[in-house]
């Protein structure tokens, strides 16, 4: 399997690359990044120091002074880069992907992101023509590595966010990923009571995987939130960029709504002759509600497609003040264009402080329709997921067709969309309809077309 992605680095580690290839690639990145300071970060997983050591040998090979700020969530490299101004940035790091798999998530200037088509791809090729294993053991001789602390930094300014939460109870579960690394320095300012989970860090993942869209990644964390009463749950991914809610009932929110309540969030805090300046970007997954509840509330969103690299880009285009994944990735103006799981945990919170309203409520009147959330189905083959593609493009070739991420497929009163996985050999269903029975109908009759392909 080919490791470079539309977004980042990932593959199972060391099977389909190695500490050799991880050389390369540091080795490579020299001709990428358009300077010579550049920001290293790792998650918790077994072979991210490894990887990291290799890729520390390639970087400094080529003259790359490497500032390493060592065990950290990916956004803090985000933050590192866009404050402080460096080059660019590396997290390694397989974020929601399971145990056995690892990756790198690279940024330039300005926490600017690198996708495929604008450096990926570039280095892909660079890292194919690169020299053989025999380069590993070359002499090290022009940068510099440098241990970097940037623990007070980055906590003060994700605090700046925070008001008195003395009233609410929170749930946070950590997932045994990098949520666990700053978790006690933040949430000691909270006032109310907060009950942390699996905050030790575990590269094996032991509580549950490191994927919170998972519904068994969120058992622990709903049983929590019911049994102790607490007004909301929060669930992050391994490298603690996502984040997915759980209101006070103990039930999953789905992401696309929280766009929604994040969105009016931004619209209430600015001036009405403002509203028109504050685009939001809703992904193409998204529940048709969430663009109606904020185009209502005299919002204006913006369709945006999948994937970080590419609404980071959008975002910074549009120059909007907030984007919302469905995957549960929450991308701020303020934040250098970039995601960050902690400011949403903190925006969530103040949303319920200043309107007084449960986290059930605020979403439940958002969702006007009947919404599948999106579906995975194992298709290991590229000529298998492509041939379901092609063939949904002749047979619902009279829908309103959008392709600019996957296809999605439009009709009066009802909408589908598929899409490979960026991260995953796994093709991706979300589906939407006016009622639950129209869903059902249409989600049987998508889900055993698509199946009948993975038999080629």
């Amino acid at each position: 399997m080919n490791i470079f992605k539309a977004n980042d680095i990932r593959a199972r580690y060391p099977e389909e690359w190695n500490k050799e290839t991880a050389y390369k690639i540091g080795f490579s990145l020299a001709d990428i990044f358009t300077g010579n300071r550049i920001v290293m970060g790792r998650d918790g997983r077994t072979s991210s120091r490894e990887i990291v050591e290799f890729l520390v040998q390639g970087l400094i090979k080529r003259g790359i002074n490497v500032f390493d700020i060592g065990m950290v969530d990916t956004p803090a490299v985000y933050f590192t880069v866009g404050k402080d101004g460096y080059d660019g940035g590396i997290m390694v790091t397989a974020s929601h992907n399971p145990v056995g798999y690892n990756g790198v998530k690279l940024v330039g200037k300005n926490a600017a992101p690198f996708d495929y088509e604008n450096g990926i791809k570039r280095l892909e090729s660079l890292v194919h023509y690169a020299s053989g294993t025999d380069i590993i053991t070359s002499e090290i001789k022009e940068g510099s590595l440098y241990k970097l602390d940037i623990r007070d930094d980055y906590v003060n300014f994700i605090l700046k966010y925070k008001k008195d939460y003395s009233e609410i109870k929170t749930i946070i579960d950590c997932s045994n990923g990098m949520a666990g690394i700053f978790i006690h320095d933040i949430v000691k300012n909270f006032q109310g009571e907060t009950i942390v989970l699996n905050e030790e860090i575990d590269g094996t993942f032991p509580a549950h995987g490191p994927n919170p869209s998972l519904d068994g990644s969120l058992k622990e964390l709903k049983k929590s939130v019911v049994q102790n009463h607490a007004a909301i749950g929060f669930c992050f991914d391994g490298d603690a960029d996502r984040v997915v809610v759980v209101d006070e009932k103990g039930n999953h929110v789905s992401p696309d709504l929280i766009t929604a309540v994040l969105g009016n969030y931004f619209l209430r805090a600015t001036e009405k002759q403002d509203k028109e300046k504050n685009k939001i970007l809703v992904d193409m997954r998204s529940s048709n509600s969430v663009s109606e509840y904020l185009k209502n509330r005299g919002g204006i969103s913006v369709r945006c497609p999948v994937g970080h690299a590419k609404i980071k880009k959008m975002l910074r285009d549009e120059d909007a003040v907030f984007a919302g994944e469905l995957t549960g990735h929450y991308y701020y103006r303020d934040n250098y264009y970039c995601d960050s799981a902690w400011i949403t945990v903190l925006l969530l919170l103040n949303v319920i402080l200043e309107s007084g309203e449960k986290i059930s409520s605020l979403s439940s009147r958002i969702l006007n329709y009947a919404f599948s959330g999106e579906r995975s189905f194992p298709l290991e083959s590229v000529e298998e997921q492509d041939a379901v593609i092609n063939a949904f493009l002749i047979k619902y070739s009279n829908a309103l067709i959008d392709k600019r991420d996957g296809v999605r497929f439009d009709y009066h009163d009802w909408w589908f969309m598929i899409r490979k996985s960026g991260t995953e050999p796994l093709l991706r269903l979300v589906l939407e309809a006016r009622d639950k029975n129209t869903l059902n109908e249409k989600l049987k009759t998508i889900s055993t077309e698509i199946l009948s392909f993975s038999k080629l």
